[in-house]
């Protein structure tokens, strides 16, 4: 059976299936259970979800089964508020907090930030000479302000 590019071997389509349900968004398990070695599934199942074909079907299939079961993000925010409220009429402030950090979550004030590190290339290749012939006191040096550094030092 010839597969079109665009298409999703049967191994991939049961992970995307046991991610998205029976392997509760743990793509090592999800994995496993597909049928892919246990020994590597770690790995296995986060390249499977850096796919694009996969992260799309996963996409899909988490939405089909919001709409099924009749949950929205809305919907889930709005009770996590209403739970914070009435921790806060008992007075259970552990239990407001986390509620509110809930709402938090699923609202993005907790992604990571972005930190892109420079590349050094071919065309910095005395920088990168400079850094590589220092101490590990010198870096230091450098990275605490202490020492200035420059290309033609």
């Amino acid at each position: 059976m010839k597969m079109r590019k665009n298409q999703l071997t049967p191994r991939q389509k049961l992970f995307c299936e046991m991610y998205t349900s029976t392997g509760r968004h743990n793509s090592a398990l999800s994995a496993r259970l597909a049928g892919y070695a246990a020994g590597c599934s770690h790995v296995t199942g986060c390249q499977l979800l850096q796919k694009p074909k996969i992260a799309a079907t996963v996409k899909v299939l988490e939405a089909d089964l919001a709409r099924a079961i009749g949950v929205s993000r809305q919907g889930v925010i709005s009770e996590l508020v209403g739970a914070a409220e009435l921790a806060r009429d008992l007075r259970e402030p552990g239990a407001m907090i986390n509620a509110w950090k809930q709402v938090a979550l699923m609202s993005g004030y907790y992604l990571p930030d972005e930190v892109k590190a420079p590349v050094l290339s071919p065309e910095n290749a005395a920088l990168r000479s400079k850094y590589d012939a220092m101490s590990d006191q010198e870096l230091i040096a450098l990275s605490e302000g202490r020492k200035t550094f420059s290309v033609e030092q």
